[in-house]
């Protein structure tokens, strides 16, 4: 038989681990709708707009054409 303390010890670590995977999954949740929502506006401007877009904490400036893709890739491995 395990003793009590260790039981309990190893009870609120499993708890711990819980919060911090349903903390992950929220944040991936917002993640996916921010995305869902930049797609859906950029879908409706013109492909040779400029944009910006935020690469490795540097802001670049590409089109919405060739950001559109990225996102959606984006998206779907955030998805996976």
């Amino acid at each position: 038989s395990i003793p009590a303390p260790q039981v309990v010890s190893r009870f609120n670590r499993l708890r711990q681990d819980q919060r911090g995977l349903a903390s992950k999954a929220a944040e991936l949740e917002l993640e996916l709708n921010e995305h869902s929502l930049v797609i859906e506006t950029l879908r409706e401007v013109d492909p040779t707009r400029k944009c910006f877009r935020m690469v490795g904490g540097v802001l670049v400036e590409r089109t919405v054409k060739e950001v559109l893709p990225a996102l959606e890739s984006n998206k779907e491995q955030v998805r996976e």
